[in-house]
């Protein structure tokens, strides 16, 4: 959650890929999952609950814990 700044209505969460292929093979199955699109169309059966994504594809520094 947003502990600082104006929205406290954001989702953030972090993925970690070996490399684009693996992103690209990974989130391509998660988008045709069947259990994904069962819970998302039961999410949205009265409409949208996100109303904007943004994806931003980031690299760790040298000195991050996420390394």
């Amino acid at each position: 959650t947003t502990l600082i700044g104006e929205s406290n209505q954001e989702l953030t969460y972090i993925l970690a890929w070996d490399s684009m292929a693996d992103r690209e093979t990974k989130w391509n199955a998660f988008q045709s999952d069947p259990d994904w699109i069962s819970a998302r169309a039961k999410t949205e059966e009265s409409g949208q609950i996100v109303g904007n994504i943004v994806s931003q594809l980031l690299t760790p520094t040298a000195f991050s814990a996420l390394k």
